[in-house]
């Protein structure tokens, strides 16, 4: 990872080789990642801080599954600049024409397609310096909600608030002086915070949400499985390697999971414990005596398939990873 521009430490734009490192740099959000689709992995996170709002603009291309939780008294939302491909939040359908929240009880997990551009305001209240924009998101709290959700949105609007988004991140990299002047941070969050509430008013509370079908119940149900899953397959020691394992422990039968799987993440059981495995392997290559020690504690017993499956996965053997990541 490395910093391609940062002007007097106000504006840090990042660039990642790696879904760990990008994780990290989302860091009050406490970040988990994921690649699923296959290829090297090229991301980036520019952010800077204007008065109580951290914006934060995430470009991937790849397929990720990502868990976090924005912390407590904190707003979060993602406003999509491109998002091509399958993507979900909570088990909702993600879109561009959807305001994100990511913020609420219970944390999130969003699977982000291909090609993502999103900016994230994450707003701290307490901390604005416009009371004006302190007591609107403060009205807008109830109708953002208490979970990580999609909130459908009129498009027109969105637009709008995206040329807004536009103008402003523009006018900062280019100036980054302008975050010192207290005038320009009030406008910054005046801006910010009152064209979301002109996109919101513009919206009916009753407006028909995109998931209230049968085909999204579905999906959400699918969602809750893979979900319960990716609990036992990233987060415990003892990681399922087979889709054998998987039945076994969730008493479901095969086609239940492929259906899951295929239905939410676009990929079958066995590429995505493949896909976690790998990348625990690639996590696990710093520090590590060999390649070989590290690839047998995740399965992977038959080396040549094991650098071959790497490579398509990240763009590099293993062996190249071990050398860069541990390199004196």
């Amino acid at each position: 990872m490395q910093t391609c521009a940062s002007t007097r430490a106000a504006v840090d734009i990042r660039r990642c080789r790696n879904v760990d490192e990008q994780a990290l740099l989302l860091d009050a959000w406490n970040q988990t990642y994921c690649q699923i689709s296959r290829g090297p992995f090229d991301g980036s996170v520019s952010s800077f801080v204007a008065g109580g709002i951290r914006v934060l603009v995430e470009r991937l291309n790849r397929t990720v599954y990502q868990r976090g939780a924005v912390a407590p008294g904190r707003i979060a939302i993602g406003v999509p600049f491109q998002l091509e491909g399958p993507a979900l939040l909570c088990g909702q359908a993600s879109h561009r024409d959807g305001l994100h929240v990511f913020s609420g009880d219970g944390g999130f997990e969003f699977l982000s397609p291909d090609r993502h551009v999103v900016v994230n305001l994450e707003i701290e209240p307490d901390a604005m310096a416009s009371v004006l924009a302190r007591e609107q998101i403060a009205r807008l709290a109830a109708r953002l909600g208490t979970h990580a959700t999609v909130l459908d949105v009129d498009p027109v609007q969105l637009q709008a608030y995206r040329a807004t988004l536009k103008t402003m991140l523009d006018a900062v990299t280019l100036q980054p002086a302008l975050l010192d002047d207290a005038g320009a941070v009030d406008a910054f969050e005046r801006h910010a915070v009152f064209g979301l509430a002109e996109m919101l008013a513009a919206t009916p509370d009753d407006a028909p949400a995109r998931t209230a079908s049968p085909a999204a119940a579905r999906i959400s149900r699918h969602w809750q499985l893979v979900r319960a899953v990716r609990d036992v397959v990233e987060e415990s020691p003892d990681c399922a390697l087979s889709v054998a394992e998987l039945c076994a422990r969730f008493h479901a039968s095969r086609r239940t999971l492929q259906y899951a799987f295929e239905e939410t993440l676009g990929v079958n059981p066995s590429a995505y414990i493949r896909a976690v495995r790998l990348g625990r392997v690639r996590r696990e290559l710093r520090g590590a005596r060999s390649v070989t020690e590290v690839a047998t504690r995740w399965g992977f017993w038959h080396f040549g398939n094991f650098s071959g499956e790497y490579r398509e996965q990240f763009g590099e053997l293993p062996s190249e990873t071990f050398r860069r990541e541990n390199r004196c």
